[in-house]
């Protein structure tokens, strides 16, 4: 929801991927799928390497933050923000289809680490077949259910538990169902006050603990061996709730917002897909349903009184195809077509907060009272064709043009995308990325009374160029550059004569940057990677000609990642990150709160002008294969953070402390939850 007087974060707090295959190499491997169809049901090399990652306890799509140019926007436990791009310009697919949200808001992803076939991330500069995104595509493939005697596999540690059966149902339909439930709740107590790292009590009373679970399944029936249909079901859920008392900081700073907060979210999604296989075709066409619920409550009083709620309901119905021609072998067409049917539904009473990302506390652009409800609905429409020509043994090129248009904002956008690829030898190749990219607003900046519903689509312009070589015995080395541009992002006109309008796009961005990568393919029992990610990421007030630093610029990224296969039944490795601090603004002086005589408010500063000590944090795992009662069992041995190094990830006023406009007292808040100990076990029968 737009503008949250807090996120879900501060109740739990307080209470290689490549970048994706070549063209050619797509082509390839689509090729191949008809000819031996069980390959979609074990998991890719690259995407093991992050399931056993350190640090990640099992989870590919957390270990995202250990690939060049990913960084977490506002904590360990953010969203991801790629190449200088806001987490809201990614887009999220999973098994062709749309996704709800991938992520948990306590930090894991939504999926069991037994699905993943395969993740692919397009951090810049991708192809004609993702539309309505201007940031990073995370495209996961779950895989498919092994034709297998049905087996059970449990699973448990500190964090999560789960269960995992898969098998064959005949010789052409085989299943799978995942179902996970956190752990979290059992270490709170309802009616439980939070200490903080002194052991001081927070004001912060646990309602109910901070809790999420997710489930997924697939169906797969192969008729013959050039069909394939595929029904899939995928849902998460969230929650958590608390009471700030009168001495919580949240209620010291929003006195309106004291008593209890309820935040709970989730989602599930349907999907019924074909997959047709030919000698020199693939054509793929799904189906998808997919409905969520977000709402947050708060501010409610034991008196009785309701307090604030929002809520926003979404349902989207998506019908896709793809169609991959080979003319001959050096031509190759590919051909995306999609149609997406929207309806969101926004039911509030609340304050409205008048701001974006270009400001450094939205709690400071508190408006009016406002109750009301809207339903919007409208359709969005994309066509897309690309070209892909082996022009010599040494030159390829796709060339592509994407059509995209919505009737919310009544806006078309047609997008070219040209990529060139020049093997120079067997062993180094470079490659050269480009394209035009547009995405609606959030839609919460375009409802009617909230939001401006004339505000243009966000674009952007994307452009690689990078460098591959291959060496001897498994090791290989990259460097990419990129640059991307921004326009029509949205600027909040708090303060400004027009300011009944809410917001414009007198909003650009520029991003920049480089990524190093040495990788190490397994031989000699062991496998690793060395990343090193300089960038730079801005945003400029046209209206106000002011120009700075994103508040997720992050300069310099370096990710270390090694594992070795010590014996048959050991495994050991290390995950090792250091980054620049992000921006944050300064606090220079304390206010008070003009709606709540003695209680007082922050000064801020130049935005985003001041930096984060660094960041750094080692994780190790250890995994040990053992038998329990003659069936396959594994033991998981990880710790995060070991050093337990303080990474300060927030700065605020100490409310508690302050009794006058002359107590500049600060607060600090750390990053992760120090060093955190993990042992996991499952067992599979």
């Amino acid at each position: 929801m737009q503008n949250l007087p807090f996120k879900l974060s501060a109740i739990a707090l307080t209470v290689f991927v490549s970048q994706g295959l070549g063209a050619q190499e797509r082509l390839e491997k689509i090729e191949v799928v008809h000819k031996r169809s069980s390959i979609l049901s074990e998991i890719t090399e690259s995407s093991e390497k992050l399931v056993a990652m350190p640090g990640a306890l099992g989870d590919p799509l957390q270990a995202v933050f250990a690939l060049p140019g990913v960084v977490a926007a506002g904590g360990s436990m953010s969203s991801p923000a790629v190449r200088g791009s806001s987490p809201s310009d990614n887009s999220f697919e999973v098994d062709f289809m749309p996704a709800g949200y991938i992520f948990h808001d306590f930090g894991n992803s939504i999926f069991n680490k037994y699905l993943l076939q395969d993740f692919q991330l397009y951090s810049a500069a991708y192809g004609t077949s993702y539309a309505n995104v201007t940031g990073a595509v995370f495209d996961v493939a779950l895989r498919n259910p092994k034709y297998q005697a049905v087996k059970t596999t449990l699973d448990f540690s500190l964090f999560n538990a789960g269960v995992f059966v898969e098998g064959a149902i005949t010789d052409n339909l085989a299943f799978y169902l995942s179902a996970r439930k956190s752990m979290l709740p059992f270490f709170f107590s309802e009616g439980e006050e939070i200490e903080d790292e002194d052991g001081e009590k927070t004001g912060v009373i646990i309602n109910d603990a901070p809790d999420d679970n997710d489930y997924q399944g697939k169906l797969v029936w192969e008729p013959n061996g050039n069909n394939q249909f595929s029904l899939s079901f995928t849902g998460a859920n969230d929650s958590a709730a608390a009471n700030f008392s009168q001495l919580a900081e949240f209620s010291l700073k929003n006195p309106e917002y004291q008593g209890d907060a309820k935040f709970k979210r989730g989602f599930n999604s349907q999907s019924l897909i074909w997959d047709h296989f030919a000698q020199i075709y693939q054509f793929k066409l799904g189906i998808g349903s997919l409905a969520g619920d977000e709402r947050l409550e708060y501010g409610k009083q034991a008196t009785g009184t309701d307090g604030f709620f929002q809520d926003k309901e979404n349902k989207q119905l998506s019908l896709k195809g793809r169609l991959n021609y080979r003319l001959n072998a050096k031509h190759h067409l590919l051909f995306d077509a999609g149609y997406f049917d929207h309806q969101v539904v926004f039911d509030y009473d609340m304050f409205l907060y008048n701001c974006t990302e270009l400001d450094p506390d939205c709690d400071l652009k508190k408006g009016e009272r406002i109750t009301d409800k809207h339903k919007v609905d409208y359709t969005s429409q994309m066509l897309a064709a690309s070209h892909i020509w082996q022009i010599n043994d040494a030159l390829q090129s796709e060339l592509g043009v994407q059509w995209h248009r919505n009737d919310l904002t009544d806006e078309n956008f047609i997008n070219p995308r040209l990529a060139l690829r020049y093997q120079l030898n067997d062993s180094n190749r470079i490659n050269f990325k480009a394209g035009r990219y547009n995405r609606l607003q959030d839609i919460e900046y375009l409802v009617e009374d909230i939001g401006n519903p004339e505000l243009d689509s966000q674009t952007a312009m994307h452009t690689s160029i990078g460098y591959e070589q291959d060496l001897a015995d498994e090791w290989s080395w990259s460097v990419e550059t990129y640059y991307k541009t921004m326009d029509k992002l949205p600027l909040g006109l708090s303060g400004y004569g027009d300011a009944d309008k809410l917001y414009s796009n007198e909003v650009d961005g520029r991003a920049y940057g480089v990524d190093l990568m040495v990788n190490k393919n397994r031989t000699d029992r062991w496998y690793g990677w060395f990343s090193v990610s300089y960038g730079k990421s801005e945003r400029t007030d046209l209206r106000a000609d002011v120009t700075r630093d994103y508040y997720a610029d992050t300069p310099l990224v370096v990710n270390a990642v090694f594992n070795y296969q010590i014996n048959e039944r050991w495994n050991g490795g290390f995950n090792f990150t250091a980054r620049s601090g992000q921006a944050y603004t300064p606090i220079v002086g304390v206010r008070e709160n003009p709606d709540f005589d003695g209680r007082f408010l922050p000064i801020y500063g130049e935005p985003f002008s001041e930096r984060f000590d660094t960041y750094s944090r080692l994780d190790v795992r250890f995994e040990r294969k053992t038998d329990f009662f003659g069936l396959d069992a594994k033991l998981v041995l990880e710790v995060m953070n070991i050093l337990g190094t303080e990474n300060i990830s927030h700065i605020d006023l100490d409310y508690r402390k302050i009794n006058s406009t002359s107590d500049l007292i600060l607060k600090e808040d750390e990053d992760d939850f120090g060093m955190r100990p993990s042992i996991g076990f499952s067992v599979t029968f």
